[in-house]
């Protein structure tokens, strides 16, 4: 399973990329950052987009990617998402007002992307993965997804708090080879990370204790400005004897 990180952060600024990441070069999690990485015919070959939930930074390359690649892809994109995920895409970005409804042109017979809502906890086959979207614990209804192959397992935790469900997933997936963490906020910042739904690095110090398998764990969503200190407590952290990774600093993973 090959894993190109087109961005990972909770953020656009200077050195910041939004959300995105491409699976086996078909498969996308999240719109954060599409085209600024990918040259067209990169783009073009991206088949199935699975959103965590609608936050903007999560979104926001989708309507810049269908303008893109309108009529260039030989089939439609298959967006997925939960129900509200995919009303609140339709009701607020592909709503004509504050974008183009994608979806029925050139011609309702020959739209630029479908919708399929998916249901936590079953599982979907896409791009040659095995995909499981789960709950879990963010200020609007998100999925995390654990994605699989004959050979390994990776598991992304999306935008999200202190969680249960997301520790049952891991422990239980086979073959696990990566884990993606959120740890969104500085330590001195924990009541925003509280109010937000997001995790700092003594919320991961503690809910690692939850995790009982042996696996590369890589934190992202790191917000702007704050990669620096945000990598000196990320320094500090370990488990079962490996040293955490960011996100950030890996351009292509294979797991």
């Amino acid at each position: 399973m090959k894993l190109d990180v087109l961005g990972c952060d909770g953020g656009r600024g200077l050195g910041y990329k939004t959300t995105s990441l491409l699976f086996n070069d078909t498969v996308l999690i999240d719109a954060g950052t599409i085209q600024s990485e990918l040259t067209l015919e990169r783009a073009c070959k991206i088949e199935h987009l699975f959103f965590t939930h609608t936050h903007f930074d999560h979104i926001v390359d989708l309507p810049f990617f269908l303008d893109a690649t309108f009529e260039r892809r030989k089939k439609p994109l298959t967006i997925y998402g939960s129900a509200n995920t995919l009303k609140t895409l339709k009701d607020h970005v592909f709503n004509n007002k504050i974008w183009p409804d994608f979806s029925v042109l050139p011609t309702p017979d020959k739209g630029q992307f479908t919708m399929k809502e998916i249901k936590p906890l079953e599982t979907y086959r896409a791009g040659g993965l095995n995909i499981m979207p789960f709950n879990v614990d963010h200020s609007v209804p998100t999925f995390g997804y654990k994605l699989s192959d004959e050979s390994s397992s990776v598991i992304f935790s999306a935008d999200t708090s202190p969680c249960q469900e997301l520790w049952r997933v891991a422990n239980e997936a086979e073959h696990l080879k990566g884990l993606i963490m959120d740890m969104s906020f500085p330590i001195s910042e924990q009541h925003v990370a509280n109010l937000s739904g997001h995790t700092t690095a003594n919320d991961l110090e503690h809910e690692l204790q939850n995790f009982n398998q042996d696996c590369d764990i890589y934190t992202f969503s790191f917000k702007v400005g704050m990669a620096d200190i945000l990598d000196e407590e990320l320094a500090k952290l370990s488990h079962k004897g490996r040293k955490l990774h960011s996100l950030r600093d890996h351009r292509t993973l294979s797991f």
